[in-house]
């Protein structure tokens, strides 16, 4: 974090793209509501959950509760606000904060803890916000949607005009690391930027400095995910398509290789992303998301509505926490998220079975996070698992029609047919544009060649003049 720059240099900067920035982002005003999580937390969905953590009186644990989304202003109207409390920033499709029940996320924010910082200690809520107000600005970030003074710190939040769902989460994750870096200056929480975060709840006492929570600016704007992600990314969205693309066909695919444009070393595609910096551990969390999802496809297409059969239910745990590590390579977090895939795929395991099952997955976790680095086909790699798609395929046994409902566990067969129907679709649209260009322009050329006769030019003028290939054809064109 020490790469950002300070407050004092960064309050001298001159304005660079901010005035860009307001001009591709399209900004729409906020709803009028009385409970600030509701520019947010905004589904109708009956299976759309939040979560509210309170510390009660006298005690040093905290009660977690989650309720319907949909039900957030009575149970925000009712609850007591003299207690701490902290409310969930994304939405979940199951009453709790694990990643694994993520469903969708409505902002990007930063936690921004400027009391741990000795030249902002003591100021006043309207400070902090000048400060933040102006780092933005130097940092080349649009101006917050709203901003909540914590009782201590400040919470900065960027309200987008559409929720991102499950599959955004990885991408989502970079910009929540690139804004945190850019405001670490200002104390921001390198922690406290995952979707299952909780941050303060408005109107709510921080019992740690007397000090009630509230809103202390709000821009009236609302963001759009892809512009504000590719203005502030080394890698634009359709330049991290292309990489997942790759990747994917790699998994299906040995010989592309052979093909590839990139570097090739034994079985793995060295991809250039130097430019990512800080960025570059969240890349690879995208691909195991998607195949975590593509192996959930899996369960719910053969029906595994009590967890995995036997026979089965080794296996998907094992391949499950496999991708998982990949996903979520926190330590801590991934023990988490493991019990929530253990009740999935094998219910009736205590969570030391599923432990037991997962050991392998595990002792290749707790070596990464040691920095430890083995050698794979004269490549240096961290020890986690890395499953080729051939080798998924043939140890579930999925089928081609299995295949088809997949979006990254695809045999090479499935790969080549996508690949075709994409490129049929592309020359399907590129022609139906042309033709649609070609058509419009000759309709044009009639209707000049039709004035210029009514003029009393002959057809032979008009050819030369339109470039018809003699009168006669000029003629014929509008008969």
């Amino acid at each position: 974090m020490s790469d950002a720059p300070s407050i004092a240099v960064a309050a001298d900067m001159e304005e660079t793209h901010m005035s860009a920035l307001k001009k591709n982002y399209p900004q729409q005003p906020l709803f009028d509501s009385w409970i600030e999580p509701a520019h947010y937390l905004r589904s109708d969905s009956p299976s759309a959950y939040f979560s509210l953590l309170t510390q009660l009186e006298g005690r040093t644990t905290k009660q977690q509760r989650s309720y319907p989304v949909a039900s957030m202003g009575f149970v925000i109207g009712a609850c007591d606000k003299s207690l701490d409390t902290w409310i969930s920033q994304a939405e979940f499709w199951a009453p709790t904060r694990r990643l694994l029940h993520f469903m969708r996320v409505g902002l990007l924010f930063v936690d921004l803890d400027t009391y741990k910082l000795y030249e902002f200690a003591g100021l006043s809520a309207e400070a902090q916000l000048e400060l933040l107000l102006r780092l933005c600005e130097a940092q080349g970030l649009p101006e917050p949607s709203l901003v909540i003074f914590s009782g201590r710190g400040l919470q900065a939040k960027w309200v987008l005009d559409s929720a991102l769902p499950a599959r955004a989460l990885p991408r989502w994750s970079l910009v929540q690391h690139e804004i945190g870096r850019r405001l670490a200056g200002l104390g921001a929480d390198p922690n406290a930027l995952d979707a299952s975060r909780v941050l303060r709840l408005d109107q709510t006492v921080n019992s740690r400095s007397g000090e009630i929570v509230r809103v202390v600016h709000q821009s009236g704007a609302r963001y759009d995910f892809n512009q504000l992600a590719d203005a502030l990314l080394p890698l634009t969205r359709a330049k991290l398509q292309q990489l997942r693309q790759e990747r994917a066909e790699r998994a299906a695919d040995p010989e592309y290789q052979k093909r590839s444009a990139t570097r090739t070393k034994g079985h793995l595609t060295a991809i250039d992303t130097g430019a990512l910096g800080h960025l570059r551990p969240f890349i690879g969390a995208q691909l195991a998301w998607d195949r975590l999802a593509d192996l959930r496809t899996l369960a719910q297409l053969r029906g595994w509505t009590q967890g995995a059969p036997d026979g089965s239910r080794d296996l998907a745990v094992f391949i499950g926490a496999s991708f998982l590590a990949q996903a979520v390579p926190n330590v801590p977090r991934f023990y988490d998220e493991l019990r929530v895939l253990g009740r999935e795929f094998a219910p009736h395991w205590t969570f030391r079975e599923v432990n037991a099952s997962a050991s392998a997955v595990i002792d290749r976790m707790k070596r990464m996070a040691k920095g430890e680095m083995v050698e794979y086909a004269g490549v240096q790699v961290d020890p986690r698992y890395r499953w080729r798609n051939d080798t998924l395929i043939q140890r579930f046994g999925i089928t081609p029609d299995e295949e088809r409902r997949l979006a990254t566990i695809v045999s090479r067969g499935e790969a080549r047919r996508r690949d075709a129907e994409r490129d049929t679709r592309r020359r399907r649209e590129v022609g139906a544009v042309t033709r649609e260009f070609y058509e419009g322009n000759a309709e044009q050329k009639r209707a000049t060649a039709r004035l210029l006769r009514a003029q009393g030019k002959s057809w032979a003028e008009i050819a030369a003049e339109l470039g018809y290939k003699n009168g006669d054809a000029a003629r014929k064109s509008c008969t």
